[in-house]
C-alpha cells in the first residue's frame, strides 16, 4: 500500500508504528477519519487514544444493523472508574468492524453527573443526551455524584441519527473520595501562658470527622475533645510543647496531616503557691489591722469579703487604717497567674465596738403537720427582761395567708436538762388577766395586732434571764408564725442568741426565719445553719448539705454560704455555740449589720430535705 506525502505527514503526527497503523486502517474506520483530519490530530492526544483503542478491539459487542460486524472501541475498557471531585480521564469512543464509519451518535442511558459527551477534540460544550455528529466521541469532565452509571451509545452511519445503526452500552463507576488534607497545620512558637492555635483543613465525601493527636504515630496520644479542624490551647505551658497531627476520617478512609511543632518558651512554669497566709484578727473599732499574704510564681492578688471581691484590694496584703464594725467578716485572697489560681484559707476579722445595737426580735413562719413541734431558742444576757412570745395562726389568716393553723399552742421551757415548763398558752385571751400585758407588749413592739380576744392564737409575756426554749404545735396542720420580741429599749439586758429548729423541705417549705437589729451603728453577728452536725446530738433525719442565704428587708442578698470556713471554729467557741463536726457541710458566716429587718433562708444545697437549725449569735 502506498501513501501520499500529506498522509505521511499526518502519520508522523500520529506517531504510530507502520504495522499497527496498517492494521488499524484495515479494521477501524475512525483511523481513516483521523488520518484525514489534521486539525483534530493537532489538538487531541489521538495517537494515545488510538493506541489504547487498538488494544481493546473486540472488547465491547453490540446489537447492530450497520454493514458488517461492529464493536464499540473505548480508549479505556469498561467499566471505567472515577472519583467525585477528581477530573475524569478523557475516554474516546469509536466503532470498529463496519464497512462505513459512523457519522453520528445518539447519547442515552445514564451519564454520570458532571461528565459530558462531545466530538473528539471539540471545544464545544458537551451534552448528556441527544445526537452528536462525529465519527469519534469523547467523555470527559469532573464527576459530582457517586454511583454506577450505564451509558447507551447508538452509532449511526448517517448524520443526525440517520441510516443504519448499532447500539452499545458502557459502564462507569464513580466513587466518593477518601479524605485528603487540603491545608497543613503550621509550626507555632509561644511564651508560657500564650495562646496556641493549630489549624488544618481536609476534603472528602462523606464529610470527614477530625481528631488531633499529640506526638507522631505510632507513639501519638489522642487529645480528648479535640475534634474540630482547629485545636486551641488557651494558656500554654511547657508541657504543651511537642508535635501535633490532625487525622481526617470518613467511611472510605483517613488522612493524616503533616506534624506541626509547638514550641513553648520562658514565662512562669507553675500556678501560684502561698508561702505566707493571712490569720484571723479581732480588733477594736478605730484601730489598724493588716492581713498579710505572699504567693510565688508572679502572682496577682484579689481579696474577697464574704465571697465577694473587694474593689481595689489587689495587693498581697490588706490593710485597714481605721477599723469600723462594718469591716467584720470572712476574708480570703485569691492569687492568680497565667497558669491558674489558688485561694487562701478563709480568715475572720471581728471589729469590736460600743454596745449601741441589739437583736430585738425573732420570727419564724412555717407549715407544721398535726402535732409537729417547732422549736425556737432565746438567750437573754445581762439580767431579766420581759419577752413577748406569740404563735399566730388565725391572726395570720386575717392578713390573707391561706391554710393557717386553726389552734396553735405554745410552751415556754427553761434551758435546764431536762427542760422545765415555765409557762404555756393555748388561746391568748385566756386567762383574761394576761390580756392587758400581752396587748401592751404587742403595741410597744409594733407586732401586728390580733383582731379579737377570742381568736385561738397563742401569746404570753414573761421575764426571762438566760437560755429558754419555746415549743409550738397544734392538733391540726397549717401555716403559722412564731415570734419572740424584746419588749424593752435598753441594750442591757438584751437578746444575744436566737434560733429556730424545724424540718426543711423544698419550694415554699424551706426554713425561713426573720430577725431585727435595733438601735444605732451596726451589730456583729454570727449566723449558722446546722444540719449534719445535729446528728451528733441524736437528731434524726438531718439536712445533709444546708445552704444559708441572708437577705435585707428589700430582699437583696447580703451574704450567703454553703459550707462553713474552718477559720470560724474559734468564733463558734467564743460565743458558746456547739462545735460543728469536722468536714461536715454545715453553713455559717459572720456579718456586721445596720439596724433593720433581715431574713435567713435555709434550704438543701443539693435539693435535699431534713431537720436543721438556724442560729443567730451576737458577736463582740
Amino acid at each position: 500500500m502506498k501513501f501520499s506525502a500529506a498522509l505521511h505527514r499526518r502519520l508522523h503526527w500520529l506517531n504510530l508504528p507502520g504495522a499497527l497503523l496498517v492494521a488499524l486502517l484495515q479494521r477501524t474506520p475512525v483511523v481513516r477519519v483521523a488520518a484525514s483530519a489534521a486539525n483534530t490530530a493537532l489538538v487531541s492526544p489521538v495517537s494515545q487514544i488510538l493506541k489504547a483503542a487498538a488494544t481493546t478491539l473486540g472488547a465491547v459487542g453490540a446489537v447492530h444493523s450497520m454493514a458488517g460486524a461492529t464493536v464499540l472501541v473505548p480508549s479505556t475498557p469498561g467499566p471505567a472508574a472515577g472519583t467525585v471531585g477528581v477530573a475524569f480521564p478523557t475516554i474516546a469512543f469509536t466503532v470498529s468492524g463496519a464497512q462505513t464509519a459512523p457519522a453520528s451518535y445518539t447519547i442515552g442511558g445514564s451519564v454520570p453527573p458532571g461528565l459530558t459527551f462531545k466530538a473528539l477534540g471539540s471545544t464545544a460544550t458537551g451534552v448528556t443526551t441527544g445526537i452528536i455528529n462525529a465519527s469519534t466521541l469523547q467523555l470527559s469532565g469532573t464527576p459530582t455524584a457517586a454511583g454506577q452509571f450505564v451509558i447507551s451509545l447508538k452509532a449511526w452511519e448517517g448524520t443526525n441519527g440517520t441510516a443504519t445503526s448499532s447500539t452499545f452500552s458502557y459502564t462507569v463507576n464513580i466513587a466518593n473520595p477518601a479524605p485528603t488534607i487540603t491545608t497543613q497545620p503550621g509550626n507555632v512558637t509561644v511564651s508560657v501562658g500564650g495562646t496556641v492555635i493549630l489549624s488544618a483543613a481536609a476534603a472528602g465525601s462523606p464529610t470527614p470527622t477530625f481528631q488531633w493527636f499529640k506526638g507522631i504515630a505510632p507513639n501519638s496520644t489522642l487529645i480528648s475533645g479535640a475534634t474540630s479542624s482547629a485545636y486551641v490551647i488557651s494558656i500554654a505551658t511547657t508541657a504543651d510543647a511537642g508535635s501535633y497531627t490532625l487525622v481526617a476520617t470518613n467511611s472510605l478512609g483517613s488522612a493524616t496531616s503533616n506534624a506541626a511543632t509547638v514550641t513553648v518558651t520562658g514565662g512562669v512554669t507553675a500556678p501560684p503557691a502561698f508561702t505566707v497566709l493571712p490569720v484571723s484578727l479581732t480588733a477594736a473599732a478605730g484601730n489598724t489591722a493588716v492581713f498579710n499574704s505572699v504567693a510565688t510564681n508572679s502572682a496577682t492578688y484579689q481579696w474577697r469579703k464574704n465571697g465577694v471581691a473587694i474593689p481595689g484590694a489587689t495587693a498581697a496584703g490588706l490593710t485597714f487604717n481605721s477599723l469600723t464594725t462594718a469591716n467584720t467578716g470572712i476574708y480570703e485572697v485569691v492569687a492568680t497567674n497565667i497558669l491558674g489560681s489558688v485561694t487562701s484559707p478563709a480568715v475572720t476579722l471581728v471589729v469590736t465596738g460600743p454596745l449601741i445595737a441589739r437583736l430585738s426580735n425573732l420570727s419564724v413562719r412555717t407549715t407544721l403537720a398535726a402535732n409537729q413541734i417547732l422549736t425556737v431558742g432565746l438567750t437573754m444576757s445581762g439580767g431579766n427582761k420581759a419577752v413577748l412570745v406569740r404563735a399566730a395562726g388565725p391572726g395570720l389568716g386575717a392578713l390573707g395567708v391561706p391554710g393557717t393553723m386553726a389552734d396553735p399552742r405554745l410552751d415556754l421551757l427553761s434551758a435546764a436538762s431536762p427542760p422545765v415548763q415555765i409557762a404555756a398558752n393555748d388561746n391568748w385571751g385566756d386567762p383574761a388577766a394576761d390580756v392587758p400585758a400581752v396587748s401592751a407588749a404587742i403595741a410597744a413592739t409594733g407586732a401586728f395586732p390580733f383582731l379579737t380576744t377570742t381568736s385561738l392564737d397563742a401569746a404570753l409575756v414573761r421575764f426571762i434571764n438566760g437560755g429558754h426554749t419555746v415549743q409550738v404545735s397544734g392538733p391540726a396542720a397549717g401555716n403559722l408564725i412564731v415570734e419572740a420580741y424584746d419588749t424593752g429599749t435598753a441594750n442591757t439586758p438584751r437578746l444575744t442568741n436566737i434560733s429556730a429548729r424545724n424540718l426543711v423541705g423544698t419550694g415554699d417549705d424551706v426554713l425561713i426565719a426573720g430577725f431585727t437589729v435595733a438601735g444605732s451603728g451596726t451589730k456583729n453577728l454570727l449566723i449558722r445553719a446546722a444540719g449534719p452536725s445535729l446528728a451528733a446530738f441524736g437528731v434524726p433525719g438531718t439536712l445533709v448539705d444546708p445552704k444559708l442565704v441572708l437577705r435585707n428587708s428589700d430582699q437583696v442578698i447580703v451574704a450567703e454560704n454553703d459550707t462553713y470556713a474552718a477559720a470560724l471554729v474559734p468564733v463558734f467557741a467564743s460565743v458558746g455555740a456547739f462545735a460543728f463536726v469536722p468536714g461536715a457541710k454545715d453553713a455559717a458566716l459572720i456579718v456586721s449589720l445596720p439596724p433593720g429587718g433581715y431574713t435567713v433562708i435555709v434550704s438543701g444545697a443539693d435539693g435535699g430535705t431534713g431537720n436543721a437549725i438556724i442560729e443567730v449569735y451576737e458577736l463582740p
